[in-house]
């Protein structure tokens, strides 16, 4: 079995159930605000909602939009789907939006478990978002992520955003280690598998919705929990 001395995860979608939070955080906001003024329902917002922040982020990750455009346009262009024209509801939406989603703390199965395991195998473990610092950061403090975490890697402070090669090399020049001792964990293949293999590290594709047999596309490793990476590790 190959060696390797550092790990590193990606955090939405990887370890922090993401999407689970999301819906959460969205529902409650939606009711609150948005419910008194349509007849559309919360699920048709989400899925409108899902589709324009999903295009909105490919654009921020190719450095094509701004941070603080992004966090309120997502809302700006959902209410307009539902025929509303309300900018100071889509700004507050975005205020809260980001304020909540720090408060949950959910994880995926295992996830704890298996940071302990790799902590006691003195793996060194990191972080590596794309996500917003001041989401982040709480989000890792609130869930008891960070004291496995030797460092924390957010793409807005570093200037570069997966899967620009130049994000891993700055991870691996602060990490003082090559690339052949890395092994990135991740959930978005584009993303966090391509972009890790093309700084020369080994990958793990992790895909808990699908089974990680199909698809075809190249990774070191696949895997539908967490606790699989124990048997690689």
């Amino acid at each position: 079995m190959k060696k390797y001395t550092h790990i590193i995860f990606d955090l939405d979608r990887t370890l922090w159930d993401f999407d689970r939070v999301s819906h959460e955080v969205l529902s409650e906001i939606y009711n609150e605000l948005v419910q008194p003024l349509t007849t559309f329902s919360f699920e048709y917002f989400h899925e409108k909602y899902k589709v324009i922040n999903s295009g909105l982020w490919d654009l921020y990750r190719r450095n094509e939009i701004k941070k603080d455009l992004l966090r309120v346009k997502r809302f700006t262009l959902s209410l307009e789907e539902l025929g509303l024209d309300r900018p100071w509801i889509a700004n507050q939406m975005a205020d809260e939006y980001v304020k909540r989603t720090t408060e949950h703390a959910y994880l995926f199965p295992g996830t704890m478990e298996l940071l302990a395991y790799l902590k006691e195998k003195n793996y060194s473990l990191s972080v590596m978002t794309n996500g917003f610092k001041e989401v982040q950061y709480p989000k890792i403090a609130r869930s008891g992520l960070g004291p496995y975490f030797e460092y924390i890697f957010i793409s807005e402070e570093i200037g570069y955003n997966k899967p620009d090669r130049r994000i891993f090399e700055f991870a691996l020049k602060k990490m003082n280690t090559s690339p052949t001792e890395v092994l990135f964990v991740g959930d978005d293949y584009e993303v966090d598998i391509e972009g890790a293999a093309d700084a020369g590290m080994d990958q793990v594709f992790f895909n808990p919705h699908t089974n990680p047999a199909d698809g075809g596309k190249p990774a070191t490793y696949r895997i539908a929990e967490l606790s699989e990476l124990m048997a690689i590790l």
